[in-house]
């Protein structure tokens, strides 16, 4: 496994109010999928990130934008 894919079980649960998603951000619910879905810049290209909640999501996103910046 990459050590960047991580799966919805890897997540620790949602303690506080979730991180807003940046503007620019593109996010959907995927009607087939039920899962909330984003669209993220990376330096290796655009990365899909899933979650089952809207507020999963908003910290996937937030995870994901931090290791893009260490």
């Amino acid at each position: 496994m990459n050590r960047l894919e991580h799966t919805v079980v890897d997540l620790s649960p949602v303690r506080d109010a979730p991180p807003s998603i940046p503007a620019g951000i593109t996010t959907w619910w995927g009607e087939a999928t039920q899962m909330w879905w984003a669209l993220l810049p990376s330096r290796y290209g655009p990365r899909l990130v899933e979650a089952p909640s809207a507020e999963a999501l908003a910290v996937t996103v937030d995870w994901y934008l931090r290791r893009a910046a260490i």
